[in-house]
């Protein structure tokens, strides 16, 4: 619960001496972060605000999981056909604007058209396709569709366009089955009218089976399967999947695939999730842990600044847009709590949200990972009572508490520095960019090698050679070199690698990591892998040391996991130079997103607070007009790791005391807070 002092008490009548007081401290812009002021300039607009960046992934995976081949994860109920009433409700609660099916990795090979039809004929897929989009009809959401990119050839693609957009007139475009006819028979006999389609899923990794795609073949696939779709209905869209980028550079895998479709494409796919962290010791205790990833939302920015600069470039286009169908902060563990439902990593998704919503970016739409239950949902539960966990109240708070049209906003706030980790840069002092130094600091020495089962290694001169057998999943990490290192301090490794018919969902790549191992820290970066047969390709990987490094070790890897690894690889002239990280700066504690109503009679703010430890009191006022009310609601617990998964009121929503004098306004913002405030 929270207690008087997080800053939930002024009253909304305070008296005007009181407020003069409040609005005089205000103005002083404390180092500790303790004071603020926020004035919102109307006249300055940024652009409309964009709600389809608030939707959100549903799962129908195949297979035998009663949960979500039949239930849809929790949203649909097969017994009377019809989506779960409180789950819709949830939904258009938050504005789930864009809802995208069937979610993740389980569309790697998924097959489509055993989830539609008759229900006799496809028992463990209640949940199919026509059962997905009346839940769209049910919440209010726009479909976006994900087809696999293993999978779906491109007969199969036309025919889903066919399903989903031809009238039922019996002209059958395709030939073969009448698609239309079909789904009229589904209960809906109008076309659905769908536009938006993913070309697969993260599909750079491979689909866990043993099967990967080059990104050449992955980008002729792209080609053809969109040519398919196209002659159905010209009206539709297929997105391209490039790499998950924000800790690194840009694999030959994205670079190749924009050069491939660079006149094609109609949209870009990524995958946002920063920071990337999988410790369950409670290493960092969690209120750095949270200051660390609340200062990742610059590097997010500039990551798709980068990315704009990287499609202009390739594709000589300005007009492809993106969709950011995976957003989250990426927490993989359960111990001390599972961070992914905390307070922290709500407000982490508020950073998200803000970032992705500037029009400087180009996004077209996002999809939080994700709705329900399973591993990442925001509502948990299959039956009342259902439990709503802190990041579903970041979207629900903006649907009810947010305008018609971006605004600037000028903040004055103290500021904080971070050492950074897992995957955040450091932040402290004043912006600078980049810095490279010369010098290759990984000594001359051979690669030091262990014993390795179902692969067999040697030195050949300068090259390190493997080759797998074909038996096992190797998780190949046999040969080093180590290095003495300095602590918080940035090393670029670059190598080549050449691979022979290396057939595996994960390839030959390098590795740098803090000496003592990533099972002792769960510290490393991994370079994009080369898989298939390739000529000798650079790749490259920039890894942040910890405050306690000493040395670093680089490696040969090829990661487990992905299936049974047959083939050969060489690995050679591996360097590690370091370099300056681009620093944004210290971080502030507050961020803010404005924006007006459609009258422009309402302004509406959405405030982090990342102050971890203290209230924050902000005066708040509108440039060009006196404020003459204010209210404010506020998402805050009793620190950044409270969850909900045992008392479901612990991180909540509160009307949070905002007073008025002057013209002005004023509110003491909670510690660790999401606060939405209106002025009018």
């Amino acid at each position: 619960m929270i207690s008087d002092g997080l800053g939930g008490t002024m009253p909304v009548a305070a008296s005007s001496a009181l407020l003069a007081v409040l609005l005089l401290s205000c103005a002083c812009v404390a180092c500790g972060g303790a004071t603020a002021s926020i004035t919102v300039r109307p006249a300055k607009v940024i652009g409309p605000v964009n709600t389809l960046i608030l939707g959100s992934n549903m799962l129908a995976y195949q297979g035998s999981r009663e949960l979500y081949g039949n239930r849809g994860s929790g949203i649909w109920d097969p017994e009377r056909r019809r989506s779960v009433p409180e789950m819709a409700r949830f939904a258009r609660d938050c504005g789930l604007s864009v809802s995208r099916w069937p979610g993740g990795c389980g569309t790697h090979r998924y097959l489509w058209k055993k989830t539609v039809g008759p229900l006799a004929d496809r028992p463990k897929q209640q949940f199919g396709l026509p059962e997905f989009l009346r839940n769209c009809v049910d919440i209010g959401a726009m479909p976006i569709l994900t087809l696999s990119a293993f999978v779906c050839p491109p007969q199969d693609a036309a025919d889903i366009v066919e399903y989903l957009n031809a009238p039922n007139d019996g002209r059958n475009p395709n030939g073969g089955r009448d698609w239309a006819a079909l789904r009229a028979a589904d209960g809906h006999p109008a076309p659905w009218g769908v536009v938006w389609f993913e070309f697969g899923n993260e599909s750079d990794h491979g689909d866990h089976k043993g099967h990967r795609l080059t990104p050449q073949q992955y980008a002729a696939k792209f080609l053809a399967v969109r040519k398919a779709m196209k002659a159905v209905d010209p009206r539709i869209k297929l997105g391209v999947v490039l790499e998950n980028t924000s800790t690194g550079g840009v694999g030959p895998w994205t670079r190749t695939v924009l050069r491939d479709t660079a006149r094609d494409l109609d949209f870009a796919i990524h995958h946002c999730y920063l920071p990337r962290y999988y410790r369950k010791d409670g290493v960092p205790p969690a209120r750095e842990l949270f200051e660390i990833a609340l200062a990742g939302d610059a590097q997010i920015a500039d990551t798709y600044r980068q990315l704009n600069a990287l499609v202009r470039k390739t594709t000589g286009r300005d007009d492809v847009r993106w969709a950011i169908t995976e957003f989250n902060g990426h927490f993989v563990q359960s111990k001390p709590v599972p961070y992914r439902h905390c307070l922290g990593n709500a407000l982490v998704n508020a950073e998200i949200i803000r970032t992705l919503m500037q029009p400087e970016h180009r996004v077209a739409l996002a999809n939080h990972w994700q709705f329900a239950n399973e591993y990442w949902g925001s509502v948990r539960g299959d039956k009342p009572p259902y439990v709503t966990r802190p990041n579903y109240h970041v979207f629900a708070l903006y649907h009810q508490h947010f305008g018609h049209t971006l605004v600037a906003a000028d903040v004055a706030c103290g500021t904080y520095d971070t050492d950074g980790g897992y995957g955040v840069l450091p932040r402290s002092g004043e912006p600078a960019e980049f810095l490279l130094h010369a010098d290759n600091l990984l000594p001359k020495q051979p690669w030091q090698l262990e014993p390795v089962s179902h692969a067999r290694h040697r030195i050949e001169g300068d090259v390190l050679a493997v080759e797998f057998d074909g038996t096992k999943d190797v998780n190949y990490f046999h040969a080093e070199k180590r290095m003495p290192a300095r602590p918080l301090t940035g090393y670029r490794l670059t190598g080549w690698v050449k691979t022979d018919a290396l057939t595996t969902a994960n390839g030959a790549a390098f590795q740098i990591g803090d000496g003592r191992g990533w099972v002792a820290t769960r510290s490393c970066s991994v370079a994009p892998s080369v898989s298939g047969t390739s000529d000798w390709t650079k790749t490259q990987t920039d890894y942040v040391s910890l405050r306690d490094t000493k040395d670093l070790v680089v490696m040969a890897r090829r990661l487990e996991g992905h299936g049974v690894v047959k083939g050969k690889a060489w690995y050679r002239d591996v360097q590690v130079r370091r370099f300056r990280p681009k620093s944004y700066g210290a971080a502030p504690y507050l961020t803010v997103n404005a924006s007006t109503s459609r009258d422009g009679k309402t302004t509406y703010l959405m405030i982090v607070n990342k102050n971890l430890r203290e209230p924050v009191a902000c005066a708040l006022s509108v440039a060009g007009r006196p404020v003459g009310a204010a209210r404010a609601w506020t998402l805050t617990g009793p620190g950044p790791e409270a969850t909900n998964e045992r008392e479901p009121l612990t991180v909540t929503v509160r009307e949070l005391g905002a007073a008025v004098a002057d013209g002005k306004a004023a509110a003491t913002l909670p510690p660790c807070s999401l606060t939405a405030v209106e002025l009018r």
